[in-house]
């Protein structure tokens, strides 16, 4: 028995060491990167025009870059109120040959949540659920300039449904 279990070691390593020189030697190729018109229309840094939430006005800087061979789009943004309060979130889509996508947000509060969507033409419709929110974005890209016509609906601390609506306007730098 203790042979046996003295080669089993022995044997995964030598799978591994195959496998890792038949990755080398070129028989796996990493897939092409991500080749999507609408998606190439959003690549770049956007400043968002100052917009109000609950009262106070806010900004925002947002970049859109391709990451993992290309295989990611992913979105940087940092955001600050007038108050001085930032915060910082970050969108990880996984874009298909069709435009759909499925993808994950991440932000300073701890919140993750889920998307999925479609990037086609001049438009991205994004869907989010989170913890205590859904969200659906819907992005137009004209040139230099974005909209981003936001729903979100969240749990009040009431136990309440409320839906706020929201335009953004960004412009490419």
């Amino acid at each position: 028995m203790s042979s046996r279990l003295f080669n089993l070691p022995a044997a995964v390593l030598f799978i591994l060491f195959i496998s890792s020189v038949t990755m080398s030697q070129g028989n796996f190729k990493k897939p092409e990167p991500i080749n999507n018109e609408t998606v190439n229309m959003m690549l770049g840094k956007w400043e968002a025009e100052p917009y109000e939430v609950f009262g106070s006005k806010r900004s925002e800087s947002v970049n859109y870059y391709l990451d993992f061979g290309g295989q990611f789009l992913v979105c940087d943004i940092e955001g600050k109120e007038e108050s001085g309060y930032t915060y910082k979130s970050k969108v990880i889509l996984k874009i298909e040959k069709d435009g759909s996508f499925t993808g994950w947000s991440f932000d300073d509060w701890g919140n993750v949540g889920t998307y999925t969507g479609t990037a086609s033409g001049n438009k991205v419709i994004a869907n989010g659920k989170r913890d205590n929110s859904t969200d659906v974005r819907e992005f137009t890209i004209n040139g230099n300039t974005m909209t981003s016509n936001i729903s979100v609906t969240m749990k009040w601390s009431d136990g309440q449904d409320k839906t706020i609506n929201q335009v953004v306007t960004l412009n490419k730098k």
